[in-house]
């Protein structure tokens, strides 16, 4: 079972956002956040994302807001001339204490993909976006190297 993914969730909706529950895993560190978007915006971004990495070098996107309640982004970019691309993420959720008003768990990660993958999530995003229900993930290889036979 691969354990390196993206994963985004559709948890809420009404007529105006839905809510994405945002799950990442690297093999070695994990996170969650929830955030609410809009079904243009995904959709802008997965114009932009379809046929990545061929004629473009990077495509990012963000949920929420930096150093607020929430946030999630996603940078995708390319690794040399290995066929390979790699994928930022970071995640941010406000959690309220007794001993700081505010108190922000964050977390950035890297995960490596490979092309085929990046066009699977983007038709499962496309779909999640419309439909404003599902799940869409993208699966990331194992651990990366620079040695490629």
């Amino acid at each position: 079972m691969n354990e390196r993914y993206l994963k985004l969730e559709v948890v809420w909706k009404d007529e105006d956002m839905f809510e994405l529950k945002v799950s990442a895993n690297n093999g070695r560190y994990s996170g969650t956040t929830e955030v609410y978007e809009q079904s243009e915006s995904l959709l802008g971004f997965v114009n932009e994302l379809n046929g990545f990495p061929f004629g473009k070098d990077k495509v990012k996107h963000s949920c929420g807001e930096k150093d607020s309640y929430a946030y999630f982004e996603m940078e995708f970019y390319k690794i040399g001339l290995t066929g390979k691309c790699g994928l930022q993420i970071t995640l941010e959720e406000n959690v309220a204490t007794e001993y700081r008003k505010e108190e922000k768990d964050k977390l950035t990660m890297e995960l490596i993909v490979e092309p085929n993958s990046i066009d699977i999530f983007c038709r499962e995003l496309k779909i999640l976006a419309e439909k404003e229900s599902g799940i869409a993930e993208l699966t990331a290889v194992g651990k990366y190297t620079n040695n490629i036979a």
